[in-house]
């Protein structure tokens, strides 16, 4: 076998062809858990669960129990399924003792190993997707979030307008898991009403992430230095990911290097929000902070926002000091921009 992406996965799932052996490769948690449910219901379709499914965290478990449970003959069904979950927490030792089952599967067992990273060099993880099926899963991009809101969403027996989607990625970030988290407690405070509006979403999920990326992002746009500060000390004290919210800021300034260009083109506000991927509830705010900038201003931070990002990656210690310095850098006094947005 080898590698295959989530939607060739799904579709295989769906006509019921199942493999031997999984390994599911990434930080997305609700993709992989959505095809964990999938396999659960399909590989154990009329089976007896209690005694044909076994699940196993690989820092807490006994490795002879895993090894004994793919080895086992599946009670009154056709194959039995065992999930180990995160499973990059094997030691080098307890891996060499699954190799066996792994370079000749049981045929009567689906064994899914889950993890958030491997190391694609060593022979376990080559023998894993010779003989077995590597599925990688990532973050969709910002641009195919909305339909896996609306999923989401349908998921909870709920609808949910536009505007409430694209607040609730400012509120919560695009992550589908933290996503999914929130859309459930939407759903609990709206009860048996069908539809999540702009309003619930203020009211349940906005208030969790009052220091967001998002407003950091557009403190910095705006060219509040104290205010950018303010929140990435937030940010920082509360455990966000350096690397990852230096990425949303640099989103945040390819999208008014967009709206720039926009404009001076003649495109209408219309035109602009879906040129740049922002639903026009928001897309005057881009604008309002692109026409502060010359574009060669614009330019001069994104260059310093990708020297940040290298920079981060080889010295990841400072990264606070290299954060500090990119909000002095942008937010310093720039080249004002005579642009006017076309409406």
């Amino acid at each position: 076998m080898a590698s295959i992406d989530s939607r060739r996965l799904s579709q295989e799932i769906d006509q019921g062809k199942f493999h031997s052996l999984y390994l599911l490769v990434g930080d997305e948690v609700f993709m992989i858990d959505e095809v964990l449910e999938r396999l659960r219901e399909r590989v154990l379709d009329g089976a007896i669960a209690d005694f044909n499914l076994n699940i196993f965290y690989a820092a807490d478990c006994n490795i002879a129990q895993v090894s004994d449970a793919i080895s086992t003959l599946p009670m009154m069904a056709t194959k039995r399924l065992v999930i180990v979950k995160e499973a990059q927490e094997f030691s080098a030792n307890e891996w060499e003792s699954l190799e066996s089952l792994v370079e000749n599967p049981v045929d009567t067992t689906c064994v899914v190993f889950v993890a958030a990273k491997i190391d694609s060099r060593r022979r376990i993880f080559k023998l894993l997707e010779k003989n077995g099926c590597l599925v990688k899963f990532q973050r969709p991009y910002e641009n195919q979030v909305n339909p896996w809101v609306q999923y989401i969403a349908k998921k909870h027996g709920k609808t949910i307008e536009v505007e409430a989607i694209e607040m609730l990625k400012q509120a919560v970030g695009i992550g589908l898991t933290d996503i999914n988290n929130e859309i459930q407690k939407i759903s609990q405070f709206i009860g048996l009403r069908e539809q999540i509006t702009l309003e619930d979403v203020k009211k349940v999920a906005s208030h969790l992430r009052v220091h967001t990326v998002f407003e950091l992002a557009n403190c910095i746009g705006r060219g509040d230095c104290a205010g950018s500060f303010t929140h990435l000390a937030h940010l920082l004290d509360t455990g966000q990911n350096e690397v990852g919210v230096l990425s949303m800021i640099i989103r945040h300034f390819r999208i008014l290097l967009l709206c720039h260009e926009a404009v001076r083109e003649g495109l209408s506000q219309a035109q602009i929000s879906s040129r740049v991927g922002v639903h026009g509830f928001f897309v005057r705010e881009y604008l309002d902070q692109a026409k502060r900038h010359e574009p060669k201003h614009l330019l001069h931070i994104y260059d310093v926002l990708l020297d940040t990002e290298r920079a981060l990656k080889s010295n990841p210690l400072s990264s606070h000091l290299w954060l500090e310095n990119l909000i002095l850098q942008a937010c310093r006094p720039g080249l004002q921009s005579n642009l006017r947005p076309a409406l």
